[in-house]
């Protein structure tokens, strides 16, 4: 970081606060930190050098940051880190325990992630109602000839306002598209009302529910260029109703699942997204991955080849699932759910440990696994920005 950077940061920072140098303080997206030298600052440094121009996301966070000045330097509430010692991937911290924190009665545990008894039928299509929390990403695609509505990412419900995807999905967008609504309680786009033979019997769903956004939130220290951080929230227009069999949240990792380790753990991904024929599903699909273990992973993707072109840093806030020929998330699951059954409050659920976020130019490569968004991660971060 040369003088001229620091400048750039120190003209961010407009009053002096009051704690002295290395108290302890927290984090604008609520992590333990200490009060330090910017320049002693590896998470904040890379947040200034590898965001130009600074988005005003970005400019809020650095400024939110500030702890107080020593002489003319400021000082800023750096995230507390620890070493690791698994090779290329540089791990840089736990994840926050939120246990205590006063938002989880926004979180509703009680219905959470039902665990369906509905069976998986005809290879990689899902059952109606087995995964009651996806959500489709709604965009306005404006041309020169035509202004239409479509889908290019998913998420994951989390309360009745607000749904989880990745920051890419919000932020940074081709200026062809806009983000315009989100989609609930759909399962099959070709059809109006989704309907499946259970025992002989037709079992009908609700009409899907089209919501419009009311705002986002990508991740303040989501890097375009370094994949960092790609997780983000949406807050729907209108209220997500959880009578409906249809529509139901998904768990986030709390307590011991914030810390579980799922390598070599079979994890299931689903989304509408590409196939291996090259289109879009019309019906929701999943598919079930192994996960990579970190270091692993950290080693194929820090070198360039043929299915990603430059080296990525890995680090202990991704997982990595996948890397089985022909089996894989691909481009329109983007910011859909990687889920495990974990369990909470003593019951048996379906939990959310990961985010699509990016993978292989071609999808399903062997050796090459998918990039997710390790939730356990942001549930602090998540907290801190839903409010009823």
């Amino acid at each position: 970081m040369d003088v001229c950077d620091v400048l750039v940061l120190a003209t961010l920072i407009l009053t002096s606060a009051a704690a002295q140098e290395n108290d302890n303080c927290a984090t604008p997206d609520s992590k333990q930190g200490q009060c330090i030298d910017l320049k002693k600052c590896p998470v904040l440094i890379s947040l200034l050098t590898m965001t130009r121009p600074l988005s005003p996301e970005v400019i809020d966070f650095l400024r939110s940051s500030q702890c107080g000045f020593k002489g003319n330097s400021p000082l800023v509430c750096c995230p507390m880190s620890t070493p690791s010692t698994s090779g290329p991937a540089a791990a840089v911290e736990e994840p926050v325990d939120v246990s205590n924190d006063p938002k989880l009665v926004l979180l509703p545990l009680n219905i959470c992630g039902p665990v369906s008894g509905n069976k998986i039928f005809n290879g990689k299509k899902t059952a109606l109602f087995q995964y009651p929390w996806m959500a489709l990403i709604g965009y306005n695609r404006v041309t020169s000839v035509s202004n239409t509505r479509v889908f290019r990412c998913g998420g994951s419900v989390i309360n009745e306002k607000y749904v989880l995807t990745a920051a890419h999905c919000i932020k940074d967008l081709p200026s062809s598209l806009k983000l315009a609504s989100v989609r609930l309680g759909e399962h099959d786009l070709d059809t109006d009302i989704d309907c499946m033979d259970e025992d002989g019997e037709e079992v009908c769903a609700d009409p899907y529910v089209e919501f419009d956004v009311e705002d986002s939130f990508p991740h303040p220290a989501y890097s375009l260029t370094h994949l960092q951080n790609d997780v983000g929230l949406i807050r729907i227009k209108g209220t997500a109703n959880f009578r409906s069999d249809s529509i139901k949240p998904i768990c986030l990792p709390l307590g011991a699942d914030q810390t579980r380790n799922l390598d070599g753990q079979n994890v299931i991904v689903s989304g509408w997204g590409t196939t291996e024929k090259g289109v879009s599903s019309s019906v929701l699909l999943e598919v079930e991955l192994p996960v990579m273990r970190q270091d692993q992973c950290a080693e194929v993707y820090s070198r360039s080849s043929a299915s990603y072109r430059r080296p990525i840093r890995i680090t202990s806030s991704q997982m990595c699932a996948g890397g089985v020929n022909a089996q894989d998330s691909c481009d329109g699951d983007s910011g859909g759910p990687l889920i495990f059954k974990g369990e909470v409050n003593l019951r048996p659920r379906y939990v959310q440990y990961g985010i699509v976020s990016f993978g292989p130019r071609s999808c399903g490569v062997r050796g090459f696994p998918g990039v997710y968004t390790k939730v356990a991660f942001y549930v602090d971060w998540i907290l801190s920005v839903m409010r009823p």
